[in-house]
């Protein structure tokens, strides 16, 4: 069963921004040093240079956020992947299990 955007957010532990998109506040939720724009996709996203440079702005905006793609790929939402700056990845992974 595909879980909605809510559900998603909620699953996440993130907040909800209201009127995501429309009003003043960008991105579909926040979480930490996070904006988090959600992209439910049954095969495939495209990425592309336009798309990130407009949710680093909105994050950028929002308080200096980092931005975050979370793709959520399948029928039935049974995969999520994490898109994130590289310099943000290797400061995840420093000092943990990965490294």
């Amino acid at each position: 069963m595909k879980r909605t955007e809510r559900e998603e957010i909620k699953k996440d532990g993130a907040k909800a921004v209201k009127n995501s998109g429309r009003g003043i506040r960008k991105g579909d939720a926040m979480r930490n040093k996070f904006l988090i724009d959600y992209k439910h996709c049954e095969k495939s996203h495209t990425v592309s240079l336009a798309n990130w440079r407009k949710l680093a702005k909105d994050a950028w905006n929002e308080h200096y956020k980092h931005p975050v793609f979370c793709l959520v790929l399948g029928k039935d939402s049974e995969r999520k992947l994490a898109v994130v700056e590289w310099s943000v990845f290797l400061e995840l992974v420093e000092g943990s299990d990965y490294e």
